[in-house]
């Protein structure tokens, strides 16, 4: 019985890899939203290596996978060697054609990674090499601004992660950081992305927009038959995004079913969804936060969760200090970007003027973000939106 390589993709970088392959003598060919199909590779312009057959429309949802899966099916099996055959697909769909054709599928690989396209893939932060982990080390340092103490222990406890995790003895590492609102609890997740997997979605999860009724059903799914959506918010971001690298947001609002849905996977590792895919978290860093003193988290959260994050932390507000540093950092990397997007300098005296924030009168970083946002906004404005007559 034949059965079919599968080359997944990002959406995001199918311009370059087409005309890329193209280019090496490789045709394309997107197959159509009907049940009569009739491939004439003659009529397939360069298609001198091989031919990439696009199944993504095909496999979109459960409802064109259950339509559409027999035209594939009897595709693979008419494939012969005449001429390299390659079935590529947007990650996004993927599970939808493993749910339905898991039978066909010899293989799933990463096309930009087997066709050597030069596309930098995501990382992890257990097999990066030692230099690359001291390198996100080194930007956590520089970019996450206090909490000093904080940055000690997650290398200590990072370094404990990438020994045990070969192991077998630990699959997640996860941290739990409490405190204020607005006073970098996120951005170690973003620091993170950003290190790691810069090209790939961000997989963010707000318990703030859960209700409480229906969490764990938002989270993973409902099954087959009830009402609304069958796919959940966490399930989905992962099968859409090969970051290893997860935020929970606003952890204290979680119910009982979701906490206890997290202690699970904390333990194995692994999760299955309400449609019966599973999901492996190996070597995943998922990073909670909760609006909450720390004196109140056990209020929230139980001690046997409590007990399964790798660390707690509790961030407190930045000093004088810190602010003038945070300030400095953030108007130093939004003027780096006018200058490398918009072409734009500005002139020293202008910095100075903006950079002159009263921080003493904030303790959220949001509002100085805010800020110096409004104050950059006044600056460039003209220069870049003119009148013309």
């Amino acid at each position: 019985m034949n059965k079919a390589i599968i080359y997944e993709y990002d959406k995001q970088n199918r311009t370059y890899f087409v005309n890329e392959l193209e280019r090496q003598g490789y045709g394309f060919f997107c197959m159509p939203s009907t049940n009569v199909i009739n491939i004439n590779f003659d009529e397939i312009l360069n298609a001198k290596n091989g031919l990439f057959i696009e199944i993504s429309y095909y496999f979109a949802d459960d409802e064109k996978g259950i339509i559409y899966s027999s035209i594939i099916e009897n595709l693979i099996n008419a494939i012969n060697e005449e001429m390299p055959v390659y079935f590529i697909i947007n990650r996004k769909y993927i599970s939808t054609l493993q749910d339905m054709l898991f039978y066909k599928i010899a293989d799933i690989k990463t096309l930009e990674i087997e066709f050597n396209l030069g596309i930098v893939p995501s990382k992890n932060i257990v097999d990066i090499e030692e230099n690359e982990f001291k390198e996100v080390i080194q930007t956590i340092n520089e970019d996450l601004v206090g909490n000093c103490k904080f940055k000690k222990r997650l290398y200590e406890e990072l370094m404990k992660f990438r020994i045990f995790n070969r192991l077998g003895y630990q699959p997640i590492f996860s941290v739990l950081i409490c405190g204020n609102s607005g006073i970098g609890k996120t951005e170690v997740a973003r620091i993170f992305h950003k290190t790691l997997c810069l090209k790939e979605p961000f997989i963010k999860i707000n318990f703030g927009n859960y209700s409480d009724q229906n969490a764990l059903s938002s989270l993973i799914g409902s099954p087959r038959g009830y009402i609304g959506s069958s796919k959940g918010e966490l399930s989905d971001k992962i099968a859409n995004s090969k970051a290893k690298i997860i935020l929970i947001d606003e952890f204290e609002k979680s119910n009982k079913q979701v906490q206890n849905f997290f202690l699970q996977l904390l333990e194995d590792g692994v999760f299955t969804d309400s449609l019966g895919r599973e999901y492996d978290l190996n070597k995943y860093v998922i990073i909670f936060t909760a609006n909450l003193p720390e004196k109140k988290v056990p209020e929230k959260l139980s001690p046997e969760l409590l007990s399964r994050f790798n660390l707690k932390y509790s961030f407190s507000n930045l000093n004088n200090l810190e602010k003038q540093e945070y300030i400095k950092k953030k108007i130093d990397n939004i003027l780096d970007d006018i200058k490398e997007n918009l072409n734009i300098v500005l002139a020293e005296e202008s910095v100075r003027e903006i950079s002159n924030i009263d921080f003493g009168r904030y303790e959220n970083m949001r509002d100085i973000n805010a800020e110096i946002m409004k104050r950059i906004s006044n600056e460039i404005y003209p220069e870049l939106f003119t009148e013309t007559m």
